[in-house]
């Protein structure tokens, strides 16, 4: 049945009538859907089609955070198989004698030569498949990968343990504005973290990154 909604007040250059609401509402489609979902920021919160990708999350805490010279600490090493979409990379630390490092980010054609570890992976959806991409971190001096050119930059609080400061993570976030995601096409393609600030004394740090791979 529908519902009829008849108001007394009718704005200057308006007349009066009378709004029949329809029965039911009809069905969105993914794309109103999408739009639809908005934090009341009016932040759109997820990507217009990221549900139907397979998504997956890598990271790690407490780590070494080599500061001694300019080191990467993050790489992700895109797949051999499937097209790579980088959501989200974000870093936080604690160093003993500097309150910051200033990052860069690079897109290389080849993997940092240092010693690398590679990242545990998450799905978001247990049906999806394992992840192919790989997400390496670096606790002692690793140089940049082949062919590296610097596609961001930022800087991370990284105050002492015991300073009142807080250590505020820096985030590269490639989806909060319908940002386009960085894309990686093959294990030929390569996205690194790489710190610039050195003399940052004795430290940690930890990252978590978010792709799509489809």
């Amino acid at each position: 049945m529908a519902i009829n909604y008849q108001s007394n007040v009718v704005p200057p250059g308006m007349v009066q009538g009378v709004y029949n609401a329809p029965a039911s509402v009809p069905a969105l489609n993914d794309g109103q859907s999408a739009i639809a979902r908005l934090d009341p920021s009016a932040k759109l919160v997820v990507a217009l089609d990221s549900y139907k990708r397979a998504t997956y999350r890598a990271g790690a805490v407490n780590q070494t955070f080599y500061s001694t010279a300019a080191a990467v600490l993050l790489e992700i090493v895109g797949s051999a198989s499937k097209t790579v979409l980088i959501k989200r990379i974000m870093l936080w630390g604690q160093c003993a004698t500097k309150y910051y490092a200033e990052l860069t980010l690079l897109r290389c054609t080849a993997a940092s030569a240092g010693s690398a570890t590679a990242a545990n992976k998450g799905q978001h959806d247990v049906n999806d498949p394992a992840a192919t991409a790989v997400v390496n971190y670096y606790s002692a001096a690793a140089a940049a990968g082949t062919g590296n050119a610097i596609i961001g930059a930022g800087v991370m609080t990284v105050a002492p343990p015991a300073a009142t400061l807080l250590a505020y993570p820096y985030e590269w976030d490639f989806c909060q504005h319908m940002d386009r995601p960085l894309i990686l096409r093959g294990t030929g393609d390569v996205i690194e973290v790489y710190n610039n600030t050195s003399g940052l004394g004795a430290g940690t740090f930890g990252f978590e990154v978010e792709w799509e791979e489809e």
